[in-house]
C-alpha cells in the first residue's frame, strides 16, 4: 500500500497529539511538572496594570492617555477636556466638566474620580492681551470683552481690580473670571 507524503505526515502528527493527550499525562506524576506546561505564577505589582478608578486625577495636570482610563471618557470627550481646560487657562472645580457638552456621557457620576489644583492656573494678564484673545475665553462673550476694551482705553491699562472696582461688568461674571485674570 501507497502512502502519500502529506499522509504520511499526518499520521505522525496525529500520532504525537495522541500520546501528548494520553500517555504523557498518565505517566507524570502529579508532584512533577511537565515541561511542556507552564506552571501558574504571579505577576510582579509593577507588571500589573493598576485600575483608574480608584485613582484621582488632578484636571490640571493631566493628560490625555490618562482620561482615557476613566471608564466612559475615550479619545473624542479626552480632547474636549483637554481643549476646554486650555480656552480657560486651567479648572477651578471639577464642576466645571459640567460646561462642556457630553451627548452620552454622564460627567457628575465620575466627578468623584477628579481633583483639581488651583495652584495650576494659568492666570493671563488682560493689559497685554489681545481683543481676540480675551474674545476666546469660555465665560465672555462679545460684548463683555468690549466692556473690557472700553475700559482699558478709559483707564489706559486694565486688571482684574480695575474691572471690580468701576464694575465693568456683572458680579457674577467678575467671580466666575476671577480666577483666571490677574
Amino acid at each position: 500500500m501507497f502512502i502519500r507524503k502529506s499522509e504520511k505526515k499526518g499520521i505522525i502528527t496525529l500520532g504525537i497529539l495522541t500520546m501528548a493527550l494520553f500517555v504523557l499525562p498518565q505517566t507524570i506524576h502529579k508532584s512533577e511538572c511537565p515541561i511542556f506546561l507552564i506552571p501558574y505564577s504571579r505577576l510582579s505589582d509593577t507588571t500589573q496594570p493598576v485600575p483608574l478608578k480608584h485613582l484621582v486625577i488632578e484636571l490640571n495636570s493631566a493628560d490625555s492617555t490618562t482620561l482615557i482610563g476613566v471608564r466612559g471618557i475615550g479619545p473624542y470627550y479626552a480632547k474636549k477636556i483637554l481643549r476646554y481646560r486650555e480656552q480657560l487657562g486651567g479648572f477651578h472645580s471639577t464642576r466645571q466638566l459640567g460646561e462642556i457638552r457630553f451627548q452620552y456621557l454622564n460627567i457628575d457620576s465620575l466627578l468623584p474620580c477628579f481633583s483639581v489644583n488651583p495652584a495650576l492656573i494659568r492666570k493671563k494678564e488682560l493689559d497685554t492681551m489681545s481683543f481676540k484673545s480675551v474674545l476666546h475665553h469660555p465665560y465672555l462673550e462679545y460684548e463683555d470683552v468690549q466692556l473690557i476694551f472700553n475700559a482699558k482705553r478709559k483707564f489706559g491699562k486694565i486688571n482684574y481690580s480695575i474691572l471690580e472696582s468701576q464694575k465693568v461688568l456683572p458680579p457674577f461674571k467678575l467671580k466666575k473670571i476671577k480666577p483666571y485674570f490677574k
